[in-house]
């Protein structure tokens, strides 16, 4: 059971939140009570000292004013002590710690006073609540508590008052002992009442400041309610939904804006996933429904050798059109797993480059395209660069494939090299086609993208060869780009980075 709180404990914000409000409030108090308690009790100490030496300073002019007269004077001044506090008991000492005269009520035993009698000549005039603070740093402990069997409490002072020479006390008595017993009863009575007082303030506001802590837990933790219902509104049909910064605490404003993106990301994977599964849908069904037209064609009625021979040479081009398109999807699902790996290493870059002209010269001249090269920087049988071979050829092959596509015919496509610093090299594909919208430049690497709207070529291509390209890139570490625009050749540009350079 203590397990399942702890855990539910350190999974609720409001229990959290609620519990350190209490916790804090309850240390505050408590600590501050205690803290008041001991100054409190202090200061009460002082004034029963205070109200002790007070009296000692007028017992000594009374008897100055009674010449020490220990016959008479000690009896009538014990009983008027009587009179005027019923809490301060006295007794009058000689020297050897005789008993002159005492109160009624003063019970304590004489082992029980002080070993040592404080000086009256120690006191100052006019003596007040800082002086005894003073004298009790300076002197020590000034009176000693000592507890009645009956359970009452005294604080007792013994001083010391000098006789004069020529007193009526006869030259034998040189001091006075004075022992003052305050009891405690009433002091000990307020502090245990201010006790109760300060526990139920503390429960009161251990109580209050729990509901307090769960009402301000759940006025602080509205923002991220605010979050949770805004993200499940959210859906992909439409993801329209974003979280408000309006709204948002200031401590939040970061993870909402992070997560605004991250639904702007999903909008585009599923707008991307959306038109890729259509173009898929419609690059798969032209294909699927010629072979199924050929065959029901060819299954209507009997046919010779030839004529099946030819549906099946006609077919072999939908099949292979459809092969390249599974062999296509697969490479760019593998592409998209973190987890693929190139096998990179520096490649000759003139011999690959020969042998991909070589590849698409035939092609270039049934279009009448002229197929070129153009290294620069060092020599050009000593550049290489530091791919993935089997990649490179395929992105340099779309590539290549795609500007032979879209040249006109007499105009040239020139495939050209730079060397950089660090090991990089950049690698450029261009012809004399027509320009590329700008608009169209910034989706030319999504999958399935044609810039003809109405799929006119798409019997041609299944429009992930750039994504293809552009995934290729990704997984070196490279980039790529386009570049297009009226009175200038279509580009695509792609760099890739050398063993240790960055982008």
């Amino acid at each position: 059971m203590k397990i399942k709180c702890m855990q539910a404990l350190k999974r609720s914000l409001t229990a959290q939140i609620s519990l350190s409000i209490a916790l804090t409030s309850i240390l505050l108090v408590a600590g501050s009570g205690l803290m008041i308690t001991r100054l409190a009790a202090r200061e009460l100490r002082e004034v029963g000292e205070l109200v002790m030496f007070g009296n000692l300073a007028l017992l000594r002019e009374d008897l100055a004013d009674a010449g020490f007269d220990m016959a008479r004077a000690p009896q009538r001044l014990v009983k008027r002590m009587d009179l005027q506090r019923g809490d301060l008991h006295m007794a009058l000492l000689d020297e050897k710690r005789q008993v002159i005269a005492s109160s009624e009520r003063f019970d304590i035993p004489l082992k029980a006073l002080p070993a040592k009698a404080l000086s009256v000549d120690e006191l100052p005039s006019g003596i007040e609540q800082a002086d005894v603070r003073a004298l009790g740093q300076a002197l020590g402990p000034l009176t000693t508590v000592w507890k009645a069997p009956d359970g009452r409490s005294f604080r007792v002072l013994l001083a010391r008052i000098p006789v004069p020479m020529a007193s009526l006390a006869g030259q034998d008595a040189r001091n006075v002992l004075v022992a003052f017993a305050y009891e405690l009863t009433q002091t000990r009575e307020f502090v245990t009442h201010e006790l109760r007082i300060f526990v139920a303030t503390l429960l009161i506001g251990t109580l209050i400041a729990g509901l307090l802590g769960v009402w301000m837990a759940r006025r602080i933790l509205v923002g991220p309610r605010r979050l949770a219902a805004a993200a499940n509104r959210i859906s992909s049909r439409p993801m329209t939904e974003r979280l408000s910064i309006a709204h948002t605490p200031t401590e939040l404003v970061e993870s909402t804006e992070a997560f605004n993106r991250m639904l702007d990301r999903l909008e585009g994977a599923f707008k991307r996933l959306t038109e890729f599964s259509s173009d898929l849908a419609h690059d798969l069904r032209t294909p699927i429904n010629n072979l199924l037209g050929e065959a029901q064609v060819a299954l209507a009625k009997p046919r010779s050798a030839a004529e099946y021979r030819a549906v099946l040479e006609s077919a072999v081009e939908d099949y292979e059109r459809i092969s390249r398109l599974i062999q296509n999807m697969l490479f760019l699902a593998r592409a998209d797993d973190p987890q693929a790996a190139t096998r990179r290493l520096w490649i000759d870059l003139h011999s690959v480059l020969e042998r991909g002209r070589g590849y698409f010269e035939m092609l270039a001249e049934e279009r009448g395209v002229t197929l070129a090269l153009d290294m620069h920087g060092a020599e050009p049988v000593w550049q290489q660069v530091w791919a993935d071979e089997t990649m490179l050829i395929r992105a340099l092959g779309n590539l290549v494939s795609n500007a032979l596509r879209y040249a006109p015919r007499g105009s040239s496509v020139i495939i050209s090299t730079r060397l950089h610093d660090g090991g990089g090299c950049t690698l450029e594909v261009s012809n004399e086609g027509e320009p590329i919208a700008v608009e169209h430049q910034q989706r030319i690497f999504d999958r399935s993208f044609r810039v003809d709207e109405s799929r006119a070529g798409s019997a041609a291509g299944s429009g992930l060869g750039l994504a293809i390209v552009k995934s290729i890139m990704d997984l070196h570490g490279g980039t790529a780009t386009v570049i297009s625009g009226p009175g200038r050749p279509t580009s695509f540009r792609l760099w890739f980075p050398g063993p240790v350079a960055g982008p």
